[in-house]
């Protein structure tokens, strides 16, 4: 899996949510794909999942399109602001499970990361999320702290 660093300015993401944990979130996904891709898919071909935990350690995944401000985009829809940062970003390989390949993304980074220096994971940033293109190409971002030292 190959990674890398991207400054990504402030942008909007409209859609559902739902609460889920890990035992049930690829079902929580699936549920949210099948009920509400049609509707989102008819505004934008490239889809977000975002996550984040609640101060009460809920896990929450949305379901939306990027759109240019914080009006919902769908009926029924609400939107998130996802802050500019500055991301650690991999591509999902093709036919490769998304959430296995987080496990494997999160390793890498701890494993090849400290080793350009300079770079940490930001644990005060609200987001993880994933994007997928228009071509159904998945990436896999996490908010990172500094540049890595690659000299």
């Amino acid at each position: 899996m190959d990674m890398r660093f991207e400054n990504k300015t402030a942008f909007y993401v409209s859609g559902y949510s739902v609460e889920t944990s890990e035992a049930t979130l690829e079902q929580d996904c699936a549920m949210l794909r099948e009920k509400y891709e049609d509707k989102l898919r008819s505004i934008s071909n490239h889809l977000y999942f975002i996550a984040w935990m609640t101060k009460e350690n809920v896990m929450i995944y949305h379901f939306g399109v990027e759109t240019p401000n914080q009006a919902p985009a769908t009926e029924g829809a609400t939107c998130i602001e996802v802050p500019a940062t500055r991301f650690a970003v991999a591509t999902v390989p093709g036919g490769a499970p998304i959430l296995a390949t987080w496990y494997e993304f999160f390793e890498l980074f701890e494993k090849e990361v400290p080793a350009l220096g300079g770079t940490t994971i930001d644990l005060e940033f609200p987001f993880h999320f994933e994007s997928f293109d228009e071509n159904g190409v998945c990436e896999l971002c996490i908010p990172v702290n500094g540049e890595p030292n690659n000299g």
